[in-house]
């Protein structure tokens, strides 16, 4: 069950039943939306209200963009509506996130791109939606798509280029500054702790869009519908990685990267479905 308004429109997200593509990007900002509204042919407003959905073509295919707002509270309301929008009807919906998020290794720089293959969240909602110990892992075929995307518009595995595990939090001050967290030694060790482990970034919403995604996947197998939303994201690193007694710095490299990596990825994922995944 979701909520809706008088004339059927979902109460976050102002869309009905059709509304929204089957290829949606969604950033945390609504900036980033109409950044990415100025790269689609035909792009019209669909809701700009609490947040910002946009829908328009891409080299021909359709899709949509919406701003999640801040942390995966928000992120999971939003999915959840969007996901309602959905008609799957036709085949297989994708979600990728393009955002932005701050680096847990000295070798991922300021500027270099991210591709997830898996997130660590440390929040209070996927709990509350897939358990405790759920795998929070990406598609394996947009994740695909995501890197040879980047890959194309001349990024460089290794350089400037990354793929690996994320981490997903639920505040960010509290986290990334651990003597302003209630217990900042637990703070502090928890962050050393993914930095030993190889975690490349952290951010906010992809393990909550995973989860809520993953929900309605087992909805869907259950009642025999045999199309899945697929999940993918891909972020611009702004913080250095920073030892524990330096304050975090934000900067704020150019987003057209990370946008332009996102929409190519949408549009090719429907080449990136392995043969060895079978969706039941």
């Amino acid at each position: 069950m979701v909520f809706r308004d008088e004339q059927g429109r979902l109460y976050h997200v102002g869309a009905r039943e059709g509304d929204v593509a089957a290829r949606v990007l969604m950033p945390g900002s609504r900036v980033r939306v109409k950044k990415i509204a100025e790269l689609l042919s035909e792009a019209r407003v669909v809701h700009d209200g609490r947040f910002l959905l946009v829908t328009g073509d891409y080299r021909g295919v359709p899709v949509s963009a919406v701003d999640t707002g801040i942390g995966p509270s928000s992120a999971a309301i939003v999915t959840r509506e969007i996901l309602e929008a959905l008609d799957l009807s036709a085949g297989d919906a994708v979600l990728i996130r393009p955002g932005t998020c701050g680096s847990l290794q000295p070798w991922v720089g300021v500027g270099d791109l991210v591709v997830s293959t898996g997130v660590v969240a440390q929040d209070g909602v996927t709990p509350k939606v897939v358990g405790e110990r759920f795998p929070l892992f990406t598609d394996p075929g947009v994740t695909e798509a995501l890197v040879e995307a980047a890959v194309d518009l001349g990024y460089v595995p290794g350089e400037n280029l990354h793929v690996g595990v994320t981490h997903a939090k639920d505040a960010l001050y509290e986290v990334e500054e651990a003597p302003v967290a209630a217990k900042p030694w637990e703070a502090e060790r928890y962050l050393e702790y993914l930095r030993r482990m190889g975690v490349l970034i952290t951010e906010m919403e992809l393990g909550a869009i995973i989860a809520v995604a993953a929900q309605y996947n087992a909805r869907l197998a259950e009642a025999g519908i045999p199309h899945r939303v697929r999940v993918g994201g891909v972020f611009l690193s702004v913080s250095p990685v920073k030892g524990a007694e330096e304050e975090t710095q934000f900067e704020k490299p150019p987003q057209e990267g990370l946008i332009r990596v996102a929409l190519e990825a949408a549009v090719r994922a429907d080449e990136k479905r392995p043969e060895w995944i079978v969706y039941r």
